[in-house]
């Protein structure tokens, strides 16, 4: 019984739904997907971590560039590089049926997804070119927004935009995840109030856990998981407690939160934030501890089947929806 977990772990589809490997790899040159165990992720640690379909964000700083489009792109074409490095274990996927078979065939997915609506700007045609790229979800705002949708810094006041209201019309109508991570209170609001549609958070915390601007409240989270939707929950200690410091017991008690806030577990998935995270939770220090999460999610009673959901059935359920 003591390795249970690694049973249970290792048959369940695991899905990560926020990674900025892209982050560490632009100012760390060395750092290669295929082989590099200073930072947080690469092809080893991966598999070692069971992680079956990894999201691999592009971000761009908003203050450091004049041309986000063209960098982005600039970016997509430096991680298609990577995994081409990566010998066939790795493969890009645009659908669920992609996910499936790369899946079955004992590879890696690898799901191109966008943060930020500096990446868009003010030109609807840009979502189609990154739609053609790969990319699956767009986080509509950083931390700091756009003109047309507020980030978590931005005043609560600053809401969406009606280039806002394009771009969600634009992204339903292809079948791309919304994802309202960083996106401020009013913008959220707003975004709730303009379309019915299915939306998600790929990597927050709950409010009543941890206050802190980045997590969502009561309201949100019930509304969301309500249109069947996801939240991704993250491992950035001063998202989940507000310190510097951090344990998988502060993790699952975000988990525990969001469950008995919706009645269960349909609306709860993982969004790591590895390597866009400069600090990490004792026990999930990498991609290969995710079966220490495992671990203490049986520990803390949870079943095999709301395990399984957590890990990767939850957010393939909704990838499948939107982008099947």
């Amino acid at each position: 019984m003591e390795n249970r977990y690694k049973t249970v772990h290792q048959s369940a589809i695991v899905v990560d739904l926020h990674n900025d490997y892209l982050e560490e790899r632009v100012h760390h040159p060395e750092h290669r997907l295929f082989s590099n165990p200073k930072h947080h992720t690469d092809l080893a640690r991966l598999k070692e971590g069971g992680v079956n379909v990894q999201f691999f964000v592009i971000w761009t700083r908003p203050d450091e560039h004049d041309d986000h489009v063209a960098r982005a792109m600039e970016l997509i074409d430096m991680l298609e590089s990577d995994v081409a490095e990566c010998g066939g274990e790795i493969a890009f996927c645009r659908n669920y049926q992609e996910v499936v078979t790369t899946v079955n065939q004992h590879k890696i997915a690898a799901v191109l997804c966008l943060e930020g609506g500096q990446l868009v700007g003010n030109k609807i045609d840009n979502i189609d070119r990154f739609y053609e790229r790969g990319m699956r979800y767009l986080t509509l705002a950083w931390n700091y927004g756009t003109d047309w949708c507020g980030g978590a810094k931005d005043d609560d006041a600053k809401g969406l935009a009606p280039f806002g209201k394009e771009v969600i019309d634009r992204l339903n109508k292809l079948g791309v995840m919304i994802d309202v991570s960083h996106v401020n209170k009013k913008s959220l609001q707003d975004i709730l109030a303009y379309t019915d549609k299915t939306v998600i958070a790929t990597h927050s915390g709950a409010c009543a856990v941890n206050p802190h601007n980045r997590n969502l409240s009561d309201e949100h989270i019930k509304e969301i998981a309500r249109r069947g939707g996801i939240i991704g929950s993250v491992f950035y200690p001063c998202f989940l407690n507000n310190t510097d410091q951090a344990t998988i017991t502060d993790v699952i008690a975000h988990i525990n939160y969001i469950r008995n806030l919706t009645g269960g577990v349909d609306a709860i998935a993982l969004g790591s934030d590895f390597d866009g995270i400069d600090l990490t939770p004792v026990g999930l220090e990498d991609v290969s501890k995710f079966p220490n999460l495992t671990k203490a999610l049986l520990a803390e009673g949870y079943t095999v089947d709301e395990i399984t959901k957590i890990l990767g059935a939850n957010a393939l359920r909704v990838f499948k929806n939107i982008c099947g």
